[in-house]
This record gives structure tokens, C-alpha cells and sequence, in this order.
């Protein structure tokens, strides 16, 4: 059974290297995650979703459009379905991705992201472990949490 360890790093150019040093210890991609400030996951993949504020937003620009534009045939009832259906998608987008482990990780190093440092999940077995954690202190990670210990 796999075990998760999250390990902060300072910058990325040490992000990447503890990737291909996981990945070499046998890691598969799946089993990583990077948890970041929003500007900074940025800069590692543009494509970044927006925090959850963002699926809210459209839902309300959603409903409101539809209000103010009637040839949409939508009534106001319609356009506050819209809104709420704009909040609830915005909040599962992450959960259907799997990036529940993202926010729980987010959640208990809050500060850690907030000062910009970027963390890295590593799921792994736990024979795997021992060689993984000696990786990434070899690039200047820090070992914030071992769940198999």
C-alpha cells in the first residue's frame, strides 16, 4: 500500500530536478503532485485551473447574462440555477480530478504556499521511500510530513 510523503522546495529549478530524481527512483507521474501559490503553478503549467473562486464566477456571469440577455429564453429562476450550478461545478472540478489529496496537502501547509515555497507529494510504496527521500534531500528538499513513519 502506497504511503505519501510532501517534501518543500524553494524554487523551480529544484522542483524539476526532485521530479526526475522521484521519477528515476521509480515514481510514476500519477503518484506526484505539486501544491503552489496560484501565480506560481502558473509558471509551471499555464493551462493551471483557476482556484475554486473561478467556477463560481463564471456561474454568476452565467446567470446574470442570462437575465440581462432574454433571448436566451432562460427565466430568472433559470438564471439562479445557473449560478448555483456555476458554484457546485466550480467546487467538484478539483474533487473529479483527483486533486482532493492537493487540497488536503494546501489546507495543513498553508503557509508554507503562502510564502512561495512549492511542495511535492510523493506517493509511493514504502520500500520506495528510503531512496526517494535520499533524492530529494540531494536537491534541497525538506521532509514536512511522512505518513509511513
Amino acid at each position: 500500500m502506497k504511503s505519501r510523503r510532501v517534501y518543500a522546495l524553494t524554487d523551480l529549478p529544484r522542483l524539476t530536478n526532485a521530479m526526475e530524481a522521484a521519477r528515476a527512483c521509480g515514481v510514476a507521474d500519477a503518484d506526484l503532485a505539486v501544491v503552489a501559490r496560484h501565480d506560481i503553478e502558473l509558471r509551471i503549467d499555464p493551462d493551471a485551473p483557476e482556484p475554486e473562486p473561478h467556477g463560481q464566477l463564471t456561474g454568476l456571469i452565467a446567470g446574470l447574462s442570462a437575465v440581462t440577455v432574454p433571448t436566451l429564453g432562460v427565466s430568472i429562476a433559470g438564471a439562479s440555477l445557473l449560478t448555483m450550478i456555476g458554484n457546485t461545478f466550480g467546487s467538484w472540478i478539483p474533487a473529479l480530478a483527483g486533486d482532493t489529496a492537493s487540497d488536503e496537502v494546501r489546507r495543513q501547509f498553508h503557509d508554507e504556499v503562502e510564502a512561495g515555497r512549492i511542495l511535492l507529494v510523493v506517493d509511493a510504496l514504502p520500500e520506495m521511500h528510503a531512496a526517494v527521500h535520499a533524492q530529494m534531500e540531494t536537491h534541497g528538499a525538506t521532509l514536512l510530513r511522512a505518513d509511513d513513519a
